[in-house]
């Protein structure tokens, strides 16, 4: 099963670190393995610093009316679920006010498919997938060149 957290990033803060995505990795890497109290509590800050709270109920709606169209598709018990029969995709997502959870198996159709009307909101979406070690935005963030 692929687990993918997802935040959103202030948008002054995703414009700073364009291109130097991996150190919002390894922050957010380095509070999920905090154990000492103090070094947990400096890194919450850190990352309650960059990230914006997400609107639960607005961006809940917005996804069912994205998605409702899908045959597949639920939203029950605070989470939205979609499969896609034909690849064998099946995902769901969580959206909770400092990220969203989304969980697949199978072919990545289905959790392509949430990240791709998830993307439409804003650019400043950064997704984490830590058990493969794999990070970025869900909109790339362009970066400007000043001459």
């Amino acid at each position: 099963m692929r687990h993918y957290e997802m935040y959103f990033v202030k948008q002054h803060i995703a414009a700073q670190y364009a291109g130097k995505e991996h150190l919002l990795y390894q922050l957010l890497l380095e509070r999920k393995r905090a154990i000492q109290s103090d070094e947990k509590d400096l890194l919450d800050k850190q990352v309650a610093f960059i990230i914006e709270p997400i609107a639960e109920e607005e961006l809940n709606s917005y996804l069912v009316n994205e998605l409702g169209a899908f045959r597949t598709y639920e939203y029950k018990n605070e989470g939205h679920r979609l499969s896609i029969n034909q690849s064998k995709s099946d995902a769901s997502l969580f959206v909770r006010k400092e990220k969203v959870n989304v969980y697949a198996t199978g072919g990545t159709e289905a959790e392509t498919v949430f990240f791709e009307v998830i993307r439409k909101l804003t650019p400043s979406f950064f997704a984490i997938d830590f058990q493969s070690g794999r990070y970025g935005w869900l909109n790339p963030i362009k970066q400007q060149k000043l001459v």
